[in-house]
């Protein structure tokens, strides 16, 4: 096992075209993509077709977590980007439902791109 402190992150950045993005689910969603990755080699197939691929007594287990689209962009001074993607509320909210109705601010986990040089403004 790979120990995560080796990790680089540039090792997994590489270019994905907007086009090869699905936007919204497809309207039958057992028409969806599925990969298959077997002997070293990766296949197409259908969603509908998973059984097929799945060894004899496979465990499936399912969750029913959501996306939020939760992602704040700001344009820096500089002309430069800044993103801020929102992972999660802080545990105190217990969920994200009661994080979401809440009418004073909120904490919550986010990544932050673009701010290699991130200063704080004077105006903060």
């Amino acid at each position: 096992m790979m120990d995560p402190r080796n990790l680089l992150i540039q090792e997994y950045d590489y270019d994905l075209p907007e086009t090869s993005i699905a936007r919204y689910p497809l309207t039958n969603r057992e028409s969806s993509k599925l990969l298959i990755y077997k002997k070293e080699s990766i296949q197409e197939d259908e969603y509908a077709n998973i059984h097929k691929h799945l060894p004899k007594d496979s465990l499936l287990i399912f969750n029913n977590t959501k996306v939020v689209a939760a992602r704040l962009l700001f344009t820096k001074m500089t002309g430069g980007a800044i993103e801020l993607f929102c992972l999660e509320p802080s545990e105190q909210y217990g969920d994200i439902t009661n994080a979401m109705i809440q009418k004073k601010k909120v904490i919550w986990h986010c990544l932050v791109g673009g701010a290699k040089k991130w200063k704080r403004a004077k105006y903060w």
